[in-house]
């Protein structure tokens, strides 16, 4: 690891956007970034591959560091993918991933005479990077980030069930969606069985035939790729080096700490390749965050622009409930869900309680269970209230609460201990003036008494304007606790430890759905249409909005930021 660095680039880091053809024919679209107002063509070049799922927007940190440590860099889509590059990401495989890295040297070379250059690789990409070096003698330097060196290691991991072997044997799948990507499976596992890109042996033989140097940075907690395999692969070649890092997924970013010292890690290895000396000689510069922020709110708009035709949101969160039913089963997600109920402090006679966002109620159940549980009868029952966009949650929120309380009380009195109530509302036109938004619900000053708006805020265009109607409703005095998933989290052991469990096949595929059904949420966060928060950007919004006594809590495997608050 190197020295912690706190100097900051000073000069200026700019971004041009430019379109080339990859050797499959389509056009892959693409941002050159460097420092100073022209490209200094002494300096190297280092290409940045997207991760399997994401675009270039999310290669923008490790690239203006680099830009900022005298490298120019060049990011792109891939083809047949999701972001701004051509073709239909149906039929996204390896080997095009493969002609698209090809195409970026074609650029380099036949536009701006670059000869050499560094190619930087994170996740599945790090397989298709592996084969391009293997081809490619332009390549000087690769760098993989919590690299994929076994396919079919990696996919029996996340879907627990051995999908090439399945298709060796003539199993098929059609279409289907892998994490949030719809995708030919049968042509993506045929292409890489066809071109040898499928196992672990297929990995060693192209590492035999790459000339490049070769670093490899490795997740010591990845769920998905092997630490042991990635050793095996390039242990005894001269021309590799193996970095496990401490405490990383396979997600780095979930972890900002662990990200940014990776990034560091990286930065250094690719500027002391490019010259010619060792990483720990290297004192690194920092860009400037606000000029981060800046590019990254631009490319992020800009993305959400090219995207047609978004899937409804009531169709979408339709489905993704259906799905999120399995999360009652889930202990981590449990222990989610009580944390928010012990933060927002004991439910008393009369309390009125508003979920915000319920879902299919497991927050209504936390509280109907509660109760129960004391079997303590009141005068005055509190009253708890289930606000959703859709009627499908709403449904499966008033199954699930009534069902249960019937059958722990009895049908003679089920309302004695609490009294439920459900409405279907859009949150995101809550503070529209009654003349937008005329099936608003609206609810008196100050009458609720506890509120919990459960993983809703990243999901709204407009999270202030309901916090700030929140804070009307809540009583002087009264809790709320709002959560997120964390920027950039990492469900893989949670999903692990659930998957590991005694399931029927039904539960099973079932957990396979949900997975599937994060990578969706997960891609139209990357598409500029969702936000995921820290604790500290939760706290912020909620001081925002009127609110006091923010305190930032971590929770869900350590997936989630939660922040309870007065008011």
């Amino acid at each position: 690891m190197i020295a912690d660095s706190s100097s900051v680039y000073r000069g200026h880091l700019h971004t041009e956007f430019v379109r080339f053809p990859s050797r499959n024919g389509l056009d892959v679209s693409a941002c050159l970034d460097r420092s100073g107002d022209q490209f200094d063509r002494s300096l190297p070049w280092a290409v940045v591959a997207p991760k399997f799922g994401e675009t270039k927007k999310n290669a923008l940190q490790l690239a203006y560091f680099l830009a900022a440590n005298g490298m120019n860099v060049i990011r792109f889509d891939h083809t047949n993918h999701v972001g701004e590059s051509a073709g239909d990401q149906t039929f996204f495989t390896l080997s095009s991933g493969v002609l698209d890295l090809l195409g970026c040297g074609d650029y380099l070379e036949q536009t701006l005479g670059v000869r050499k250059f560094t190619l930087v690789a994170n996740s599945l990409s790090a397989r298709t990077a592996i084969r391009a070096a293997a081809e490619d003698a332009r390549i000087a330097h690769l760098v993989c980030l919590v690299g994929v060196v076994n396919l079919q290691h990696t996919l029996t991991q996340v879907y627990r069930d051995d999908l090439v072997g399945g298709h060796l044997q003539g199993r098929r799948w059609g279409i289907g969606d892998m994490l949030g990507v719809e995708m030919d499976y049968d042509g993506f596992l045929r292409t890489a069985v066809a071109d040898q890109m499928h196992d672990l042996e297929t990995t060693r033989a192209d590492l035999e035939r790459t000339a490049a140097a070769i670093t490899f940075f490795s997740g010591e907690r990845d769920m998905w790729v092997s630490l042991a395999e990635v050793d095996a692969v390039l242990r005894g070649r001269t021309n590799a080096r193996l970095t496990p890092i401490p405490d990383a997924m396979h997600e780095l970013r979930e972890n900002p700490a662990v990200a940014e010292q990776a990034f560091r890690d990286v930065v250094a290895a690719c500027v002391a390749a490019a010259r010619g000396t060792s990483p720990g000689a290297i004192e690194l510069l920092v860009p400037d965050k606000r000029e981060l922020m800046r590019q990254n709110r631009a490319e992020r708009e800009r993305l959400r622009a090219a995207v047609r035709d978004p899937q409804d949101e009531r169709d979408f969160w339709a489905q993704y409930l259906e799905k999120y039913r399995l999360m009652q089963n889930v202990d981590d997600y449990q222990s989610y869900i009580s944390l928010v109920g012990r933060l927002l402090g004991e439910i008393r006679p009369g309390d009125t309680l508003l979920d915000a966002g319920c879902g299919n109620g497991l927050f209504g159940m936390w509280v109907l269970r509660t109760l129960l549980e004391r079997a303590r009868r009141a005068e005055l029952p509190p009253v708890y209230v289930g606000l959703d966009l859709t009627i499908e949650g709403l449904r499966d929120a008033f199954d699930l609460q009534t069902g249960y309380a019937l059958d722990h009380r009895g049908p003679a009195r089920p309302n004695e201990f609490i009294s439920l109530l459900y409405g279907q509302t859009d949150l995101d036109t809550w503070g529209m003036p009654a003349s937008e938004a005329p099936e608003l619900l609206v609810f008196a000053d100050g009458c609720f008494d506890k509120i919990c708006c459960s993983l809703v805020l990243s999901y709204l265009n407009r999270p202030e304007c309901l916090l700030a109607e929140l804070h009307r409703v809540l009583r002087p005095g009264g809790k709320i606790v709002v959560s997120s998933m964390k920027p950039f989290c990492d469900l893989s052991e949670i999903y692990r430890d659930f998957m590991d469990q005694q399931l029927t096949d039904n539960e099973l595929e079932s957990g396979r759905n949900l997975l599937r059904a994060a990578g969706k949420i997960r891609l139209k966060e990357e598409q500029g249409f969702y936000t995921f928060y820290s604790g500290e950007e939760l706290s912020a919004l909620l001081t925002a909005a009127g609110f006091k006594h923010c305190a930032p809590h971590l929770s869900l495997g350590g997936q989630a930021a939660l922040v309870v608050a007065e008011k």
